[in-house]
């Protein structure tokens, strides 16, 4: 597990402090009275999903692959988002209104007033080259995160996702850049003294506070297995690749995501003469960063805890192959089972057995024809949450 120690100071400045303590309290220093307490949150981004690389990954990383994808670690962000939702002191108070602050460092310092506040943090996108797809939206008293459409990919997969003549794809996003979240609830400022710790070095009360971000995208390494094809039927792709029911969003305050699939665009390369269990064959993958599965992520909501369901929703990965006289086919595959046991990014395989593909109809060359579902094409489906 690793863990990225973040510190943010959040200060609360009571005003006429001294006439609301009784007795008075006495500091070393000073006679009577105290102005400044502290309430210091520890925040830990922390993640346990690391991919094991020795023993299931065949495709292996090069530099090339580190130029097209970047790294397989989740990035360390440099700037955070801080949502503060202040309760009064009732607990059960909607969030009426928020203050919103953008730190760049680990020193987190406002006003606080005495009561109950609920906090939010994410971190910001480092985008080089100003392409962030990542949106951030209010919706309610929570913050969404969803992503951009994909286009400007190839014209088969367009042609197929049309609807109705509209140019924009349905239901195929772009894949999300690697974030984080925490969200503390009924985060108490007291006037009462005893619930903090006094600094004598800088003569003020503090209050320790522990909360966790993790991710709420997470990273899947996808890889082919091209079996028997010595004949050389397949040879090769053309990186074209989507995988099914998969979050279009996520709620940043819960971590739970949401229950609308869509499809996720991702791309790929081949590798020859890659050994695997001991034979050499043709390996193709790449990496895939997404919501994770729909409805997915329990949370307590009015004390209650909601695990979420999936449904009967299957999670399939359609990819190009390309034939020996160049003619292109669309295949599809069922990981609906890997997808589930690695809910939190992980390897995800498929075994292509060459000398059972059904080959292409069309005699004449083709130029691509990978066929992506629209959201017309799935069942409607309807998820019932009881609390």
């Amino acid at each position: 597990m690793k863990r990225l120690h973040l510190i943010i100071y959040i200060i609360a400045v009571m005003q006429g402090l001294v006439g609301c303590i009784e007795p008075p309290l006495h500091l070393p220093g000073q006679e009577i009275g105290v102005e400044v307490q502290v309430s210091q949150t520890e925040m830990n981004i922390v993640w346990d999903n690391e991919v094991q690389l020795n023993h299931e990954w065949y495709y292996g990383w090069d530099i090339k692959d580190d130029s097209i994808w970047g790294g397989l670690d989740y990035p360390i962000p440099t700037s955070y988002e801080v949502y503060r939702y202040y309760k009064g002191d009732d607990i059960h108070n909607k969030h009426t209104s928020v203050d919103m602050f953008t730190i760049n460092t680990n020193r987190f310092r406002r006003y606080f007033q005495f009561g109950y506040y609920d906090m939010l943090l994410y971190s910001n996108i480092d985008s080089k080259d100003g392409t962030q797809v990542l949106l951030i939206k209010e919706d309610g008293d929570s913050v969404i995160a969803t992503t951009t459409g994909t286009r400007g990919i190839a014209r088969s997969i367009l042609e197929a996702s049309r609807s109705n003549g509209d140019e924009t794809p349905l239901g195929i996003l772009n894949q999300p850049e690697i974030f984080y979240g925490a969200y503390s609830e009924n985060v108490y400022i007291s006037p009462d003294l005893s619930d903090y710790e006094y600094d004598p070095v800088e003569n003020i009360y503090i209050k320790h506070l522990e909360a966790e971000l993790h991710p709420l995208v997470y990273i899947y390494l996808v890889q082919f297995v091209l079996l028997n094809n010595d004949d050389g039927r397949i040879k090769g792709i053309n990186g074209n690749t989507a995988i099914s029911s998969m979050a279009s969003s996520t709620n940043v305050n819960t971590g739970h995501t949401g229950n609308t699939p869509s499809l996720v665009y991702f791309n790929t390369r081949m590798k020859q003469n890659i050994e695997v269990e001991g034979k050499l064959c043709d390996v193709f993958g790449g990496k895939l960063t997404t919501f994770g599965l729909c409805d997915n992520e329990p949370y307590y909501r009015s004390g209650a805890e909601y695990k979420g369901g999936r449904a009967n929703l299957k999670n399939m990965v359609y990819y190009d192959l390309v034939w020996n006289n160049n003619q292109v086919k669309t295949y599809e595959a069922d990981v609906t089972s890997q997808m589930q046991a690695n809910s939190h990014g992980g390897v995800i395989t498929v075994w292509i057995d060459c000398s059972k593909l059904e080959k292409p109809q069309n005699e004449e060359e083709g130029g691509g024809s990978l066929f992506i579902p629209t959201v017309e094409d799935y069942d409607q489906v309807e998820w019932h949450i009881e609390i």
